[in-house]
């Protein structure tokens, strides 16, 4: 039986909106064209990352970068009917270096999925911090199974939209948009309920489409871009994104729960003064280590929620793709315990 795998993207990133608290090494070179990666694939093979693996969920995505260019990159979902691959991938973790053969699969998907014959471990990655494995809160298909809409944000918006990703609880959910008008100006992390169809296949992972039959199948209840520049504080609780493969140092950011239970996690940045950033970075650390009692794995980072933090700054949205939310701090002095 072959093991489908959704599309999920994660860190579409701008150059000009993240330059700071996601640093990396290397010079810039020209763009890979999908032609030059399908002969790789069906070569020696394709050298990236896992991007995600949920087995709950029965996803599965590769991560190719261009050598050099952190900002230049392909998430391709995997596919594969050889057992030798499938129990690989079961055993994977997001940020393991991988080495995949195979071809792109004629599924008329907008997004092009790998039909993996082979994989290999390049170099397995360990983030040292040892808070244990993730296991995901949502169930699917079956919270979906029985209704039609649902609140969740937006994770990606792909190929102008045909294709919208949307984060329901800690699940990420791919969406068909008949109309790409619908999503096509939606930004990442934008809050919104959806009037959705579920789809029959595949069966796994869960696959939704916008219903179109719906008035206003997407409505937008809080968008980010609206934040922009503005000034203000938000408190939550501290996240820690970890040193990995392709960031410097860890990032600190903050988790904000709504009253629908939709989380956003804000990053914490200075992207004009270094000493000012390591300091705030720092100070983060302290508080990080200082009680690390009831830090928990939350999926693609950690939680510590023994420690609340208060910060105070300008609210930065400069690009559609951009991870997160930031806030612009002048120094240590804006971010204050309050728990």
């Amino acid at each position: 039986m072959r093991l489908v795998i959704v599309f999920a993207v994660a860190f579409l990133l701008a150059f000009n909106s993240l330059r700071a608290d996601l640093p990396v090494n290397g010079k810039l070179e020209s763009d890979t064209t999908m032609e030059e990666i399908q002969r790789m694939l069906e070569g020696n093979g394709l050298q990236g990352w896992i991007h995600g693996a949920v087995n709950e969920y029965s996803q599965y995505v590769f991560t190719y970068r261009v050598p050099g260019n952190f900002f230049d990159h392909y998430e391709f979902p995997i596919t594969t009917e050889n057992p030798e691959v499938k129990k690989f991938l079961e055993s994977s973790n997001r940020h393991d270096e991988v080495i995949i053969r195979g071809s792109f699969l004629a599924n008329g998907a907008p997004i092009q999925h790998i039909d993996a014959k082979e994989i290999y471990l390049y170099q397995k990655f360990e983030d040292g911090l040892g808070h244990g494995k993730y296991t995901h809160e949502a169930k699917l298909p079956e919270e979906l199974e029985g209704k039609t809409e649902l609140k969740g944000k937006v994770h990606a918006i792909v190929d102008g939209g045909k294709v919208l990703v949307i984060e329901y609880k800690d699940a990420i959910i791919p969406v068909v948009v008949p109309k790409p008008e619908l999503a096509k100006d939606l930004y990442r992390n934008d809050k919104i309920t959806l009037q959705y169809k579920l789809r029959k296949h595949p069966h796994l992972p869960a696959h939704v489409a916008v219903d179109v039959s719906k008035t206003n199948p997407i409505v937008v209840t809080d968008s980010l871009v609206k934040w922009h520049m503005k000034q203000g504080s938000l408190t939550g609780t501290l996240v820690l994104f970890p040193k990995s493969p392709q960031v410097q140092f860890n990032v600190f950011a903050l988790q904000v729960v709504d009253n629908d239970g939709v989380k956003r996690e804000i990053t914490l940045v200075n992207f004009d003064d270094p000493k000012a950033f390591e300091a705030i970075r720092n100070k983060l650390q302290e508080w990080w280590d200082e009680k690390p009692q009831n830090i928990i794995n939350a999926r693609n980072k950690y939680l510590n929620l023994n420690v609340q933090v208060k910060a105070t700054g300008t609210f930065n949205v400069v690009d559609p793709g951009q991870a997160n939310m930031q806030i612009l701090l002048k120094g240590p002095e804006n971010i204050e315990r309050s728990k």
